[in-house]
């Protein structure tokens, strides 16, 4: 399985001939076009050949999934490991995993991430998706492994606050237990309990650690996260905005929208399966300071793309009666 997953550049990346023949021909023609407008010394002058420079501006659903592709999910502990639906789910990415099969505990157990992971090397089409290796649900994104990967990272954040306390009452991956216990563990008594103040120390700005590649993050890493933010990721949606954050990824890379795509694999109650917010006031205060900025910004790009692709709940609705939950 290692030697599976030795590569080497070629293998790893897109081939061209790898492209439909439309697209093909769609690049000839914009091509074309291309070659027309710089003939033109002043296109202001010719509304005509204004229009043609939008027109080159212009890109597809499949040419922006085709630019993003391998796709690498960046999983952030509590942000919507449901997000995987979405993502493996997309045209093509996983062709040996059900078409409408749910990625979730009931599907494949508590340890479904790892199964999945496991088997990506033989369900998934790595041209099409980065199937992590060594086998690790939440990456941490070094500085190769960014360069490798610039441009094709997708993820879902969440308010900081909110975050720590989901991860905090957590009942199935134990992360406030000391040593932590996995989801997949037989063995669920915990050796010891953190307190609340000890868990802040040890699972704080973990969103901007990831991003950065390593943990404790600091003040000096958020400047690093926000440029990796901007320009090393081709999608960032938002946790609190999940149907909107659905809907905005099928607008920039297509496919179909899913009913188990809106589904809540982890709620925050798991007995009613509704997610909610965690009252902050138990934190005395405290903010985490390094993974705001990144959050804002966070937001920032998200609310950005809804008004760049005209995306809103009322634009949605065709893909929310498509994943029957109008």
């Amino acid at each position: 399985l290692q030697s599976t997953c030795q590569k080497t550049p070629s293998d790893t990346e897109f081939p061209y001939y790898a492209f439909p023949m439309f697209v093909w021909l769609e690049i000839a023609t914009r091509l074309l076009w291309v070659f027309a407008v710089s003939a033109v010394r002043d296109v202001d002058e010719i509304p005509e050949m204004a229009l043609l420079q939008q027109h080159l501006e212009i890109e597809t659903p499949l040419m922006r999934r085709m630019k993003a592709s391998p796709m690498f999910w960046l999983h952030i502990p509590k942000c919507g490991t449901s997000f995987a639906n979405a993502v493996y789910h997309m045209p093509k990415m996983c062709p040996g995993l059900g078409e409408n099969l749910s990625i979730d505990d009931e599907q494949f157990g508590k340890c479904f991430e790892h199964t999945l992971q496991v088997n990506c090397l033989r369900w998934c089409d790595q041209r099409l998706i980065h199937c992590n290796w060594p086998i690790r649900s939440h990456q941490f994104v070094s500085d190769e492994m960014y360069e490798e990967s610039k441009g094709k990272f997708v993820a879902l954040l969440r308010q900081p606050e909110q975050r720590l306390l989901s991860a905090y009452n957590d009942d199935s991956d134990l992360l406030r237990a000391e040593p932590f216990i996995s989801a997949c563990a037989t063995n669920r008594t915990p050796e010891r309990i953190l307190s609340l103040d000890e868990f802040k120390s040890k699972y704080a700005h973990w969103a901007t650690g990831q991003i950065v590649g390593h943990l404790p993050a600091t003040l000096a890493d958020v400047p690093v996260a926000l440029q990796r933010l901007r320009e090393g990721f081709a999608f960032v949606g938002l946790q609190e905005e999940w149907e909107l954050s659905i809907c905005l990824f099928h607008t920039k890379f297509g496919g179909p929208c899913r009913n188990l795509e809106f589904l809540d694999t982890r709620p925050t109650d798991r007995t009613t399966g509704n997610r909610s917010e965690y009252d902050t006031s138990i934190l005395d205060g405290w903010v985490d300071e390094i993974d705001g900025p990144v959050y804002a910004e966070a937001q920032r790009l998200f609310y950005d793309d809804l008004k760049r692709y005209g995306v809103s709940h009322e634009t949605c609705q065709a893909c929310y009666q498509e994943a029957n939950v109008a």
